[in-house]
């Protein structure tokens, strides 16, 4: 891998953390089956889970937390009823999966199994099935990989975990499986630690260092590209709100952006910046005026509405207009 630079030092290593979180239930372990790809004749998007009918009056009722809900992911199948691997089936199982603290990890388990049941039929229902297996056993055995990685800020250690992490998931599924349920967190995560590494580099100043963050961002594939961007702006959103909490000044924002999106990116974030706030300050003038014409005293209701509407057409565009009613 390359020792090239999901942040600052502090935010990059809290934010590694968060993305390698993940629940853990102790399950047998499973290996997932190589499913066929061929053109999807898809499920209907299922419609709020309601709890299974079953004649046992003692079925255990669903936890709050979910009544009423859209479960969060898609079941897919071919045209000869294979399933169809996709991320959506692992936002599903965690969407179930979150349960686990209301209720008992059996019960979730359970849970899960009947939802497959109601929505596929065979042998698409086998392969979620063991699939769902082999993503408990993950889950197992990931907590137990971490427990030989404690918190730490060595940037070797941090490549190492994340280099035992993906060996990890390697072994418990097939590659289909293993690239679309951890793709876009695997090139996240490796993308990260590399600008970590960047930005620890004593022998580059601060240009240089954004600068290569860039090159690195540049240099990924597009569909790659097209998995990364969201979670870095996701990123800067979060990094930016705690940075404006604590007091940060506009260096300090300009600072994260080039490091998480590198020059160019920071020049079109400044410039529309700078149009949101000359917007925001015609807007707060718009509104100063009108509150004056509003307030003359012997107009009539009429004659304030037509100077307001007059002042309108002066200070805005068509297209302004619609956006100030808006």
């Amino acid at each position: 891998m390359k020792a090239v630079i999901y942040f600052p030092l502090l935010g990059c290593i809290l934010l590694l953390g968060w993305y390698f979180a993940t629940d853990r239930q102790p399950v047998p372990h499973s290996t997932a089956p190589v499913i066929s790809t061929a053109p999807s004749a898809p499920t209907p998007a299922p419609t709020p889970w309601q709890q299974p009918a079953v004649p046992d009056s003692t079925a255990t009722p669903l936890p709050a937390s979910v009544r009423g809900t859209d479960v969060d992911g898609r079941l897919e199948v071919d045209a000869r009823g294979n399933l169809l691997i996709s991320s959506q089936i692992r936002h599903l199982f965690d969407y179930f999966l979150s349960l686990v603290g209301e209720e008992s990890p059996a019960a979730t388990h359970q849970r899960i199994r009947d939802y497959l049941a109601q929505q596929l039929q065979q042998p698409a229902l086998d392969q979620a099935l063991t699939l769902l297996d082999s993503y408990l056993a993950y889950q197992q055995q990931l907590a137990d990989l971490e427990s030989r990685f404690p918190v730490t800020e060595s940037l070797e250690d941090l490549f190492a975990r994340e280099q035992a992490v993906q060996r990890l998931r390697a072994t418990l599924f097939s590659r289909e499986a293993h690239e679309a349920f951890f793709a876009g967190e695997e090139i996240y995560n490796n993308f990260t630690l590399e600008r970590l590494a960047i930005r620890r580099d004593s022998t580059l100043d601060e240009q240089e260092k954004a600068s290569a963050i860039e090159a690195l961002r540049e240099s990924l594939p597009e569909e790659m590209l097209q998995l990364l961007v969201p979670q870095v702006h996701q990123e800067l959103r979060q990094q930016t709100l705690a940075l404006r909490e604590a007091g940060a000044d506009e260096g300090q924002i300009r600072q994260l952006r080039m490091e998480l999106l590198g020059p160019e990116a920071t020049s079109r974030l400044e410039a529309l910046d700078q149009q949101r706030s000359e917007w925001r300050e015609r807007v707060a003038a718009f509104n100063t005026e009108r509150e004056t014409i509003l307030a003359q005293q012997g107009l009539a209701e009429a004659d304030r509405q037509a100077a307001v509407n007059a002042l309108m057409q002066e200070q805005f565009t068509e297209t302004e207009r619609l956006r100030l009613m808006n």
